[in-house]
């Protein structure tokens, strides 16, 4: 069988030396996530590995201190260069930009809730912050973890262990966070009976605090630390400013509503200003004013449009097949139950669709790389690429009954 050497260097953004002895594994995207090949960095950094000729994309993953960095190597690459930074258990200036609290559903006996963290890494010098409890987060009284999702400054989302710390109410992510921006989300359930009382805490200064609900519900507050903000994706907005570390701050919601589907109220990806943040997790961390206008929690809002997805797709079916998917970004859903009674199985045009976003999100951080496409196409397919997805994790794992 021919053979074709992938080449690279691995640059250690922490001391701005080469990465040496780091393991680099190539992994073929051809029919799966498979290893191609594997080796190591030598004293400058570089690396060789050799892989079975294919017309297949590939992923370079270094291992460096226990953290995984990936570059993509589309089709015909042979040269790929990896940046990683040291690991650290705590890193000094942790901004936490913003924090979201997210009303998904409330009905009669319970709600859900999706609490999203946006937090920049500005380490000096960059390190990423790793260990079992990478960050930690308090949720209410009977709070019942569904799932934890992440997403580092790649803007790829892929699902996080939530565990719980062994006090109270506190649980932590186990999830690198790199310098640049990290968005974490923690979705749970709480008992309800009509309304609720929330007292939250923070326990690092955030720029901006906001809290989403449908439209049906009614938010209440003492004082004027929440101001009324404008709506977004079809849901009521409220917005607390520099939040100073310690504060707690309350408020209380009552009613009964189910927050918008990607397609019901979200906002088109041609509406979003120029350059600024958009819907999906993915917004550049360079973009300007990332605060302003109280904009700041469409960065983490999962529920976006989802036409620029779905043209996505349409397109690229009408050129190419869709490649498999790479298992490194996984994307199922935490306690995910596709075969339960009713609902819909495992093997079924929907697991299919599932496959098809995830290769399609991967091929659109490609030909970004590659520069085939615009920047505005860019956002706008991972917009609606990124609702797509969550849409159908939400079917997945709660399908409609007969």
């Amino acid at each position: 069988m021919f053979a074709e050497d992938i080449k690279g260097r691995v640059t250690n953004a922490t001391t701005n030396k080469p990465a040496a002895g780091d393991e680099v594994v190539i992994l073929s995207l051809a029919g799966g996530m498979e290893e191609a090949g594997h080796g190591k960095t030598d004293a400058q950094g570089r690396f060789t590995v050799s892989v079975p000729a294919s017309n297949a994309p590939h992923l370079v993953r270094v291992i460096h201190q226990g953290v995984n960095y990936h570059a993509p190597a589309p089709e015909g690459t042979t040269s790929v260069d990896v940046t990683v930074w040291d690991a650290a258990k705590q890193v000094d200036n942790m901004i936490g930009e913003g924090r979201v609290v997210r009303i998904l559903n409330a009905g009669p006996q319970q709600m859900e809730i999706a609490e999203m963290y946006i937090l920049r890494n500005e380490s000096n010098p960059p390190r990423t912050r790793m260990g079992e409890q990478s960050f930690e987060v308090a949720l209410p009284d009977g709070a019942q973890v569904e799932e934890g999702m992440a997403a580092g400054p790649s803007g790829m989302p892929t699902n996080t262990a939530v565990s719980p710390t062994g006090k109270k109410n506190h649980y932590a992510f186990s999830f690198p966070i790199r310098p640049g921006r990290t968005q974490l989300q923690v979705t749970y359930k709480l008992p309800y009976n009509g309304s609720h009382d929330f007292t939250l805490e923070t326990d690092m200064p955030l720029a901006e605090l906001g809290v989403m609900l449908p439209k049906s519900m009614r938010f209440n507050t003492a004082g004027e630390t929440f101001r009324p903000a404008a709506d977004e994706s079809g849901m009521s907005v409220f917005v607390a400013k520099s939040v100073s570390a310690g504060a707690k701050l309350k408020f209380s919601i009552a009613g009964e509503g189910t927050a918008p589907t990607g397609d019901q109220g979200a906002g088109s990806p041609a509406s979003a200003e120029p350059g600024r943040p958009g819907g999906g997790l993915g917004a550049p961390i360079d973009a300007p004013d990332p605060l302003g206008g109280s904009r700041w929690y469409l960065i983490g809002t999962m529920a976006v449009v989802l036409a620029g997805g779905a043209f996505w797709l349409w397109r690229r079916s009408r050129s190419a097949p869709l490649q498999p998917s790479p298992d490194v970004i996984n994307f199922s859903p935490v306690g995910a139950r596709p075969g339960r009674a009713g609902g819909v199985p495992t093997a079924t045009a929907q697991g299919s669709l599932l496959d098809a976003i995830k290769d399609e999100l991967f091929q659109l951080e490609t030909d970004r790389v590659q520069g085939t496409i615009s920047q505005q196409e860019y956002e706008a397919a991972k917009r609606g690429l990124e609702s797509l997805l969550r849409r159908q994790m939400k079917k997945q794992e709660y399908p409609q009954r007969a």
